[in-house]
Order: C-alpha cells, then sequence, then structure tokens
C-alpha cells in the first residue's frame, strides 16, 4: 500500500444484478468521499475496481475474463475485484496474475483503505456497509436497495451465503434516500433488494413492501417508482392495492424458474404453480393491463421433457410479457450441483429455443396491445442519428426521434407502430 496514492482517479466495472449495480454506486460515494474523483473516458484510472456476480460458474467465469482484460488494458492502475465472487471464493480470484487485491462485500473497509493507500479517517465507518447513496450517475433510473440477504436457500442459488441473512431499512431511511434520488431529478426509481419481498420482516415496527413503495411514490418530485421483482408467494392484496397509486409502474417481475411441481419442490421453491397462476390472476383483477414479467430457468437437474413442457404450457397461460430464459448452470457450493439427472447440453438448448420462441409470440401480443395508445416513456439512450430508446411504464421498449435534451425525461409518445416486441412511437411532450 505504500505506492499508493491517498487519492486519485478510479473506475468501477459491474457485473451482475440492480443490487451490485446500487452498491457499485455506493462504492464510488465512497471514494468520492475521501477525495477520489471517477476518470474520465479516455482517461487512465489510478485504481480500477471490479464488483463481481456469482450466481452461475458461467458467471464466475465471466468474472475471471473481465478481471484478466481489466489488468491487460490498465497497465498504470491498480485493479481491484470485491463482490459476491470475492466473497465466495476469494482464492480462485486470487489467483489472478496483476491483481493489487480481492475484497468480498464484507471488507469495503479494508478495499478502501488499500486503494488509498491509508487508514480510513476517523468517523469513516460509515462509507461502508449495505445501504445509502445520493445519486446515481450516468444512469436515467436510479435504484434504491431496501433490502439485503436471503434465507430462502433456493438449491441452485449461492447468494444466502455471499449476501447473508435478511435485513431491511427502517422506513425514514428508505424515504430519507428517495428525496436525495428525487432532489437529483431521477424520474424513475427502482425499489430493489436480494429478496425484496422480505423487506420489513426483521425490523421492529415490521413495516411492509407495500408501505415502502407508497412512501416512495409520495416523495415530492418522485415521477414514477417500479418494483425490482417480487415472489408468487409474497403477492398479496396490500401490495398489489399499492401498486394501484398513479406513481408506481403496474409491472410486476415475479420468477417461475418452473412450471412443474416437482421441479419446483427440487428448487427448494416456496411456491406450486397454482400458486403462481394466483398472484398473476390476483395482479390481473385489481391493476389495469399489468406488465407480468418472469425468469425461467431450464434444464434443471431432472427436469423431464414433460415437466418442461409443464413450464411451457404454464408460460402460456400466464401470458407474460416478458420472459427471460436461462440454461441451468451448475454452481458449485449449491445443492442442485451434486444432483443427479444432469440434463445434456444440446436438451438445455432445445428447450430454450423452444421457451424463447413462445417468449416472442407473448411479447408481440403485448406489444400490439399499445399500438395507438399514449404512455409516458422515459428515455435512457440517444444515438448520433437522433433515435432515442426508452420504456413504457408497463416495460415495453420503444425508440422515437427526438433530441438529447429528453434523456432521463419521461414523455408523452404516442405510439405507432409495432417492431417485434418493441413499439416506435412520436414525442408529444416532457412530462413535468
Amino acid at each position: 500500500m505504500g505506492n499508493a496514492p491517498a487519492r486519485g482517479t478510479y473506475r468501477i466495472e459491474t457485473l451482475g444484478c440492480k443490487a451490485n449495480a446500487y452498491d457499485s454506486r455506493r462504492l464510488a460515494e465512497a471514494l468520492q468521499a475521501l477525495g477520489w474523483r471517477p476518470a474520465e473516458d479516455g482517461e487512465p484510472a489510478d485504481a480500477c475496481v471490479l464488483n463481481t456476480c456469482t450466481v452461475t460458474a458461467v458467471a464466475d467465469r465471466k468474472c475471471r475474463q473481465r478481471a484478466a482484460r481489466l489488468v491487460k488494458h490498465n497497465p498504470g492502475a491498480r485493479v481491484f475485484v470485491t463482490g459476491c465472487y470475492a466473497s465466495a471464493s476469494p482464492a480462485e480470484l486470487a489467483r489472478l496474475p496483476g491483481l493489487a487485491g480481492v475484497y468480498g462485500r464484507e471488507n469495503w473497509n479494508a478495499l478502501l483503505e488499500a486503494i488509498g493507500g491509508r487508514p480510513l479517517p476517523a468517523g469513516a465507518e460509515q462509507l461502508s456497509g449495505d445501504f445509502g447513496i445520493s445519486s446515481f450517475e450516468g444512469r436515467a433510473r436510479a435504484f434504491l436497495k431496501v433490502q439485503e440477504g436471503c434465507d430462502s436457500f433456493c438449491s441452485y442459488c449461492i447468494l444466502p451465503y455471499v449476501r447473508g441473512k435478511p435485513r431491511s431499512r427502517p422506513l425514514a431511511e428508505v424515504r430519507a434516500e428517495a428525496e436525495r434520488l428525487a432532489s437529483a431529478r431521477f424520474a424513475e426509481i427502482v425499489i430493489t433488494g436480494i429478496h425484496v419481498g422480505l423487506y420489513g420482516r426483521d425490523l421492529p415496527d415490521r413495516p411492509s413492501l407495500a408501505s415502502a413503495l407508497l412512501a416512495v411514490a409520495e416523495t415530492p418530485r418522485v415521477e414514477r417508482v417500479r418494483l425490482s421483482s417480487i415472489e408468487a408467494n409474497e403477492v398479496n392484496e396490500d401490495l398489489v392495492a399499492a401498486m394501484a397509486h398513479p406513481r408506481i409502474c403496474a409491472h410486476l417481475h415475479i420468477p417461475l424458474q418452473s412450471g412443474d411441481p416437482d421441479v419446483l419442490k427440487r428448487m427448494n421453491r416456496a411456491y406450486m404453480p397454482e400458486d403462481f397462476l394466483r398472484a398473476v390472476q390476483l395482479a390481473r383483477s385489481r391493476l389495469r393491463l399489468p406488465a407480468i414479467t418472469t425468469d425461467v430457468m431450464v434444464g434443471f437437474p431432472g427436469e423431464s421433457d414433460v415437466q418442461f413442457e409443464h413450464t411451457l404450457a404454464l408460460c402460456g397461460a400466464a401470458r407474460f410479457s416478458r420472459i427471460h430464459v436461462f440454461p441451468f448452470s451448475p454452481r458449485p457450493g449449491t445443492a442442485a450441483a451434486k444432483m443427479s439427472g444432469q440434463v445434456p447440453t444440446k436438451v438445455i438448448q432445445d428447450r430454450g429455443r423452444r421457451l424463447r420462441e413462445l417468449a416472442k409470440e407473448l411479447a408481440v401480443e403485448w406489444a400490439d396491445g399499445f399500438v395507438g395508445a399514449t404512455k409516458r416513456v422515459l428515455f435512457e439512450t440517444c444515438s448520433a442519428a437522433g433515435c432515442l430508446t426508452g420504456y413504457t411504464d408497463r416495460y415495453v421498449r420503444l425508440a422515437a426521434r427526438g433530441t438529447p435534451d429528453l434523456l432521463g425525461h419521461a414523455a408523452r409518445v404516442v405510439c405507432t407502430e409495432r417492431r417485434g416486441g418493441s413499439l416506435i412511437g412520436r414525442v408529444l411532450g416532457s412530462v413535468e
């Protein structure tokens, strides 16, 4: 640490989920509080940090590849690795050449000291931890993490071992952070966490997730609020009633994983197919045209052709607006990695192809329903040719002609046509 600058430029790269993106922003603000600044595009960085994911063995491999590239393309920088993979398998990462250090999520203070080359100043302990940001630079939407950790122990998942037990933020902290993000003029705030549906159960007053959503939605200057995900057994009357608030997007991402009861049992999921369909029906009976999106895993150990057909049938019955299809990948350290009946790669690929074909059909059906409608679209990118892209409140991707000043703002757009599962529109004006 003796040759490390006390302050300088940094660059953070993030792999994985919304919670990881939040954590990276938390780390960036901690570095800025210590006098460091983000490196500009093309500017060499004194320190590079890779925030890793470890959800699958494939994710681990991608992390190692990205770390190697950071070392190769930043010869003058010290490269550090942190995040979930660093917590789960620090020895694997430590074998990579050229790294300045590997620090798990639980060792952020040590990471900050290693980057700066000196002990943290007195009172800096608050720089490390699960929560607390004031902005989300470089993004049109801001993530607000209300909860950390999980104790579900799904048989394919390593996260309870690296993220720890569930822990929630007090409602007052959630409100305060929403106010900071609203002051920074973010048009959309996404409520996220590792197992968001567990929010509040560990707090003395046991606030509900519904109360957290409403607290953010009722914050002055917040334009719209989106829930990142929720488990089927946690979709209840209170939550759906809260989502009827005009500022809360009628969009529920409910991971299915499988539509077969026996596969769900082996996965150690907390619901059965009929429970999942009841959750979907509850949302549709209380909300106007809610978007229902999902994750589906194909090729879980022991999954038969008949069991996959059950998944295909449930996806068709649920009429999802979007399906994220991913193949089972055995994660060392999980129960599923040791299960018999591992499905051949070719079979997994074929099942994935069939499910993606259904997903395309459902996405087209969903997008068709908005042609001719006027929607609010949060624009997130703008090409050199003046093509803006963003998402409606019902999570349909839309492109329209416009100017860069609309980036980061929700605009009124008339949806003129559908292309694939996306929309083309014409901007009518910004939403104040």
